[in-house]
Parts: C-alpha cells; structure tokens; sequence
C-alpha cells in the first residue's frame, strides 16, 4: 500500500466522529510501518533546494508518488502535507526530512517536585508569578495610602470598668474572616472585656457618645487577654490571657464554649490550624506551646468543657544566659518566653514560632513526641538561621503569614523585620526597617494586607508604618507609609480582609483603637485645620534619601 493512500485513508477513517486535529505526516507512517516491515526508510543526503529525495521502491510507487511540500518541524508545529488527489506517473516522490525529532525541552519542575510535602495552590501560584519574571513595581499603590484618615468619630476610647481594676489599655484587635455587612471586629484589652465592632456601618456611637461603640461587649477573662483569634466560620472566637487559660467563645450569644487549661504563665497568642475549625495552637511565657483539639480530651463542667492538650512542646524558645550572670562564670540555657506562634498554610502540622531569647524563627510538628528525658531539650522540625545583626539578641515580638502562605515575617526588638521563606527555612531573606519604626517591647504586632502588597507595623514611638512590597515579598522602594494618630505606642494593627475597602484598625497605650479609612477629599480639608490636626489621625509618604 502507498504511502499516499495510507495518509487518505487514515485521514477518512474518522467516520462521524469528529477528528480533535488533522493526521499529521508522522501519523501516516507509522500506519505505513504498521502494515508492512519491508517498507525502510533511506537515509540520502539533502539536495540543493533543501529536501531529500528517496528513491521507490517499485514501479508502482513510482507511479504513485506524489509532491509533497517540505514539512518544516519546529517543536510541536507540525505541517499537515498537501496531497493532491490525481495521480501522475511524470512527478516524483519527494518526501521530507524524515530526521529524528528534537528531544523535547525539560519540563519545569512542578511545585510539588521542587518541594515535595511543603506545597500548596497558592505556592503553585506564586511560582508561577517568579516565573513569568513580572514586577510588582510597575505600578506602585502606596500614594493612595496618604488618604487614610481616622476621623474623631472612628477612634473608640477605652473606659474604666466597675469591675476591672487592673487597667483598660487595648492589646490586641483582630478582624473576622467574613466582609462587607457581615464583617466584625474584636478588641481585647487588659481589663479582660471582649468587644465586637461593626467596622464597615461606622460603630458610631449615638448622639452624645463620641467616637465609635461597640455592638457588644462583654467581660471574657478575670485578667488581661493578649490575643483573639477568630475561627474560619465566624461563629467561635478563642481568647489568651495571663490568667493562663485560653477560653472558646459562641460569639453570637457571647456563651462561654470551653476553658484550656496546662500552661503555666501568661498565654501569649494563639493560632487556628489552617481549615481546620477543631484544632488550634496556644504560646506561652511558660517557654511550651501546646496543642488542642476539641474533640478529645475534654470533660463537662457545668454548660462548657474543660480542655486538656493532644500534645505539649516545654522549652520551645530555650536562650543563652549571660556567661556575667552566673556565679562560676559559665552560661546556662534559660526557658525564654514563646511571644507568637503562626500556623502554617502549605502543611497542616507546621506551626513556626518565635520567642524572647533570639530572632530565629522554629518550625514544629504538632506529632511530635515528648523528649523521653526531663533534661533533654526538643528538637523542631526545621529552623530559620540567626540573622547576623551586629550585636545581642533582642527577641522577636510577632509572626506574621502573608496570604499566599510563602512568606513570614517576624518583627525583631533590633528594629527590623526579617522576611522568611516559609517553604525552605533557612536564613532571613530580606529585611524591612525605617526611620520611623521602633520596637522594643513584645507587644509590637504586624499585618499582612489581603493583596499582599502592604505590611504594617506598629511602633513604639506611636507611629504605624506601612511597607510596599513587590511580589518576592521584599521592599519594592524606598517609600512607605506612615500613619500617625497615637500619643504613646502602636502595638497591635490589623487589616480589614476584604478587597473592596481598604482599612486598617490600630491600638495605642493611649488608651484607643483606630479604624482608618481611605478618604481623599476629607483628608485635604482636615489637614488644613489646625485643631483636627491635633485629634485626627493622618497619613505620610516618606522616602529614604
């Protein structure tokens, strides 16, 4: 059978079906092949006009060859071969190159290949952004932030409780999961009361009430509570405080769900698993992070459940004391302070915690075992490096996971804020710092905004600075924001999690919590009075010279 007729036949072998593509040149002899091994391919060495010409086998093929125009194969662009429908014994068969085909170019590693467990979609994402080598840089957003304005009536301004004696400073403010009429906002201070927000209709107060209220607020714990976490559902809330519980709240009926008892000290943060609405991770200033699941180990007391830990890390963040302290003149290892713990998107049983002795950043399994001796110290499932600063350890105050789940960010007491590849641990890649921030106390926060292109930070000179980032997760410039509102210091900020609004809420030692809002033709009129000037809340572009 010729190699014309073969072509023609499989190309009308399709029948009713409908063909995907049309049978290329190489499908044609591969039937050929199938249905006759006589048939060889001959190799000849190219002609002048650049084709190669293959001498019959017979008469009859002769008879039957016909012109086929030169195929050029570049990749996967393959020519499909004009074959004419009359035969003439004059034309000669003249058939393309028939070489070997290029070996295909090696396939990019996947992101699972690259990183085997430590993968997730959003890495998948973010991989794919390097690759494509675009820069965030192109177009810059952080002008549009010198239009955020707090106005007097977004300020909420802390009151002395009858039954609270022990202060009435904010500690910590976070917004819920859900946006638009749906969205809330908690604050938890030191008094330990608990107050939810309506960040997005305002919370203004009624007539004669100044600044915002809140919709709801009622008294959580006997002590302060440093941390609020909000479950993926809205519905739960859990609370850290340093009367060294963490409790589980109903947030619609504001109903106590659970007490967790087994740390120490006072807990410092708490961290939900990621889509995982039973588990949660808690720090302590014991040095132990401690892991809890809320359907085991529980028992019932009254209308809630009292907790115990699935599992317990002692001695998570241990230091070095100095060598001047000891009487013999030797260091010894210390128990330091778990400040923040953050879980980790790209693998459930991951959670990176940071601590009072140092700037590195650990990474834990939540399976792991005990250490099977009281002296032995535990081992974490990976480590960052220590970031060569200069001088001593100060410790680091927060952990912050950018969306993506690729990037952590750690603000240092040295004033910085390292970037970390949260798939590969390993040393600091890149860090922030400015002017303008400060932070010396462990109640410094940051926040990630929802695109991913801002980080903000507290300080302890009362100032907010925002950092433009570019889609490594670095400074992508010499710019950033700077929000000044508060008298004494900005520890805690958070954004507000949706993309149709952009919104910040701070909290001060000056007794307040800040919502800030975009607002361009308010914020010209008010930077022009004097009196608002003192009482509001304005935004800056600096640059570095």
């Amino acid at each position: 059978m010729a190699l014309t007729d073969i072509t023609q036949q499989a190309n009308n072998s399709g029948g009713a079906r409908t063909p995907t593509r049309q049978t290329t040149l190489f499908d044609a002899l591969n039937a050929a092949q199938r249905h006759s091994n006589k048939r060889q391919r001959r190799s000849a060495p190219f002609s002048s006009t650049g084709q190669e010409n293959i001498a019959p086998e017979s008469n009859s093929d002769q008879a039957e060859g016909k012109l086929l125009k030169r195929v050029r194969i570049e990749s996967l662009n393959i020519a499909v071969p004009v074959l004419p429908t009359h035969s003439s014994a004059a034309n000669k068969c003249i058939l393309p190159t028939l070489a070997p085909a290029p070996a295909p170019a090696p396939a990019p590693k996947s992101p699972a290949a690259q990183f085997g467990s430590l993968y997730s979609a959003r890495a998948a994402i973010r991989l794919r952004q390097r690759q494509l080598n675009v820069s965030m840089r192109a177009i810059s957003t952080l002008s549009r932030l010198e239009s955020l304005l707090s106005p007097e009536a977004r300020v909420y301004r802390l009151q002395a409780e009858e039954d609270s004696p022990t202060g009435t400073l904010p500690l910590a403010c976070k917004y819920g999961n859900s946006v638009g009429l749906r969205s809330r906002l908690a604050l938890v201070d030191e008094g330990g009361m608990i107050s939810l927000f309506d960040p997005v209709n305002g919370g203004v107060g009624a007539a004669g009430e100044a600044g915002m209220q809140p919709v709801v607020r009622w008294r959580g714990h006997d002590n302060s509570v440093f941390d609020v976490e909000w479950c993926a559902d809205d519905m739960r809330m859990v609370t850290a405080s340093a009367d060294e519980t963490c409790r589980l709240w109903d947030v619609e009926q504001q109903k106590l769900l659970g007490v967790f008892s087994g740390h120490s000290q006072t807990v410092r943060s708490v961290s939900w698993r990621h889509e995982d609405q039973n588990c949660f991770s808690s720090a302590s200033r014991d040095g132990s992070i401690m892991m809890w699941d809320l359907r085991v180990n529980k028992t019932k007391v009254g209308d809630e459940y009292s907790y115990r830990p699935v599992n317990a890390i002692s001695r998570a963040h241990y230091g070095l004391r100095h060598a001047g302290t000891m009487s013999r003149g030797k260091g010894s290892l210390v128990a330091g302070s778990v400040t923040a713990i953050k879980s980790l998107r790209h693998n459930a049983n991951l959670v990176a915690s940071v601590g009072s002795t140092s700037e590195i950043v650990r990474y834990w399994d939540v399976r792991m075992s005990a250490p099977t001796r009281a002296t032995e110290l535990p081992t974490p499932a990976a480590a960052s490096l220590l970031p060569v600063s200069g001088g001593r350890s100060r410790g680091t105050s927060s952990l912050t996971l950018d969306p993506d789940g690729t990037r952590l960010y750690s603000a240092c007491n040295n004033n910085r804020v390292y970037v970390h590849n949260a798939l590969l641990p390993g040393a600091p890649i890149a860090q922030l710092d400015a002017p303008e921030f400060e932070c010396s106390s462990f109640n410094i926060t940051t926040s990630m905004s929802p695109c991913g292109r801002h980080l903000a930070a507290g300080s302890t000179n009362g100032s907010v600075v925002v950092w433009e980032l570019d889609m490594y997760g670095q400074g992508s410039s010499g710019q950033r924001a700077v929000l000044q509102g508060h008298v004494k210091e900005a520890g805690c900020v958070a954004w507000y999690p949706g993309a149709e609004r952009t919104q910040l809420a701070t909290c001060g030692d000056d007794g307040t919590m800040r919502v800030w809002d975009i607002n361009a033709e308010l914020a010209d009129v008010a930077k022009a009075d004097p009196m608002k000037r003192c009482s509001w809340g304005f935004t800056s572009i600096h640059r570095t010279p």
